[in-house]
């Protein structure tokens, strides 16, 4: 699975398999159109003294967007490429005759020859070139997917592994440059923003701010805001520093969301300077308050996987981290097919489960050991990943395999005593039903009040002096979803409400 074997996809294209462009061969010359409409010479660029490196990938092929998740060539293009020193070309070439441009941008038509990954624009700031009838792949003897170039100004060529970026810079500085490549100071931007999810309105958010810049990056103001405002603002500082490619995590104070507000992300400074290309550092994050799924103790974890299902596993944890329920990894296929196949390829496989005693948030992860995600069909119309049922109502579902080596899906699920019906959990406080046609009731051990809101924030009902047995009557809401704040002596608790 590390490289797709372009076998097929040559005698599709009625092209001859050669043997791959060996190392210090002189380029094959190319003048290519991208995406956006901009002519690419490749010997303009090498005459002119850059480096040029080229991917050329299928929008079909799982290692490809693998490679392409790690960001490495778009790092390279925003210090020493077009987006930043202009040392260096990223050019990324998509080169199977049997594909559409359409494929590129994450859809497929029915000339297609297979289902592309995903959009491919995403995370790419360098250009992306559609070589439709396979030229620059025949040229360049391709014989597998990806296979990544680096061609010095001398015309030669060497092929690279899927190298990271810091490999990358390495290679150029040692093999192509007449002197180490300058790069630029003080740039930095996001990467692996995460959605914020959180199972009530309060949440910690985290972000992760990369170092592009030459210099070490040894200070940076971060900024979290809400509709503009700004919700915390963080300092990071060391005497260190971190090197070029290094990454730093920013934890922001805990802050109170409002649903279905705008979130914000931004480095406003770094090494006390405002740093180059602020648009790299001003990102809209989702997050999202009473984003769990309510459900009983006992579920039902029904597990899509795709054909390689020894590389597949998950795990159910608390809030806190700790593992709960687990499976995978599963049966794999015979070794001479590589470990597709088998009883456990392709299919869905269940596993009840019962969840531990009291009120918690819970997370899921899935995870894949080859690093590439559950994306391998057999149909057009498979799925891949997670569904969660309470007997046979589904309340939860993730099904996108496109995840690389795991996923961490927070504020999957809660357990909590307010949405349980009677004789279920229901010690200290219970409202029932939920959903419901109108009609609240409680059984509660003390009085309470109760604060119902719209998801805008906005107070749609109250109830006071709540006790054991009473009823309220919010039929006259609209349907939907609404927040309910429940307050007594010693009983303080949070929930969703639907309205049917």
């Amino acid at each position: 699975m590390k490289k797709t074997l372009l076998s097929a996809m040559l005698v599709f294209a009625g092209l001859t398999a050669q043997a791959q462009l060996a190392n210090g061969s002189i380029a094959p010359d190319f003048t290519a159109t991208d995406i956006n409409g901009v002519q690419h010479h490749l010997y303009e660029y090498l005459d002119a003294g850059k480096t040029v490196i080229i991917d050329i990938s299928a929008t079909w092929c799982g290692p490809c967007w693998a490679y392409h998740g790690t960001e490495a060539l778009a790092d390279l293009h925003e210090s020493y490429g077009m987006g930043g020193s202009e040392e260096t070309v990223v050019l990324f070439i998509e080169g199977d005759p049997g594909t559409s441009v359409e494929s590129i941008y994450g859809t497929n038509i029915p000339s297609d020859t297979r289902a592309t990954r995903g959009d491919w624009t995403q995370h790419s700031p360098y250009p992306i070139i559609d070589d439709t009838n396979g030229d620059i792949s025949v040229a360049y003897n391709l014989q597998y997917f990806p296979t990544v170039y680096m061609i010095c100004p001398n015309y030669q060529t060497t092929e690279l592994t899927q190298p990271t970026a810091v490999e990358l810079r390495n290679q150029i500085n040692s093999n192509c440059a007449a002197e180490t490549m300058l790069g630029i100071n003080d740039k930095g931007r996001f990467t692996d923003l995460a959605a914020g999810y959180f199972c009530q309105a309060d949440g910690v958010y985290k972000a992760k701010v990369k170092n592009l810049g030459t210099n070490r990056m040894l200070s940076a103001t971060v900024v979290l805001k809400e509709n503009g405002n700004i919700l915390s603002t963080k300092q990071y500082s060391s005497s260190t520093g971190i090197a070029q490619y290094g990454t730093t995590t920013i934890t922001f104070d805990s802050s109170t969301f409002t649903a279905n507000a705008a979130h914000t992300v931004e480095v406003t400074s770094i090494n006390g300077m405002t740093p180059p290309y602020p648009a790299l550092l001003n990102e809209e994050v989702d997050i999202e308050a009473f984003h769990a799924a309510q459900t009983n103790r006992e579920l039902e974890v029904r597990i899509h996987t795709d054909a390689y299902p020894g590389e597949i596993s998950w795990k159910i944890r608390t809030a806190s981290g700790t593992v709960v329920a687990s499976g995978g990894p599963y049966t794999p296929g015979p070794a001479s097919a590589g470990g597709a196949g088998g009883p456990d390829a392709n299919t869905m496989i269940s596993t009840m489960v019962t969840l531990p005693e009291g009120d918690d948030c819970y997370k899921i992860e899935l995870r894949d050991s080859y690093r590439d995600g559950w994306t391998y069909s057999l149909t057009a119309d498979e799925v891949h990943g997670v569904e969660i049922y309470n007997g046979d109502t589904q309340i939860y579902e993730y099904l996108d395999g496109n995840f690389g080596a795991s996923i961490m899906l927070d504020a999957a699920l809660i357990t909590s005593s307010v949405a349980a019906t009677p004789g279920i959990d229901s010690k200290h406080f219970a409202v029932y039903p939920n959903p419901t046609k109108g009609i609240l009731n409680f059984t509660t051990q003390e009085p309470v009040n109760i604060t119902i809101m719209d998801l805008t924030g906005k107070i749609v009902h109250t109830a006071k002096n709540i006790t054991d047995g009473n009823s309220i009557n919010i039929g006259g809401l609209q349907k939907g979803m609404y927040v309910a704040q429940i307050k007594g002596a010693t009983t303080q608790k949070t929930e969703k409400i639907i309205i049917e």
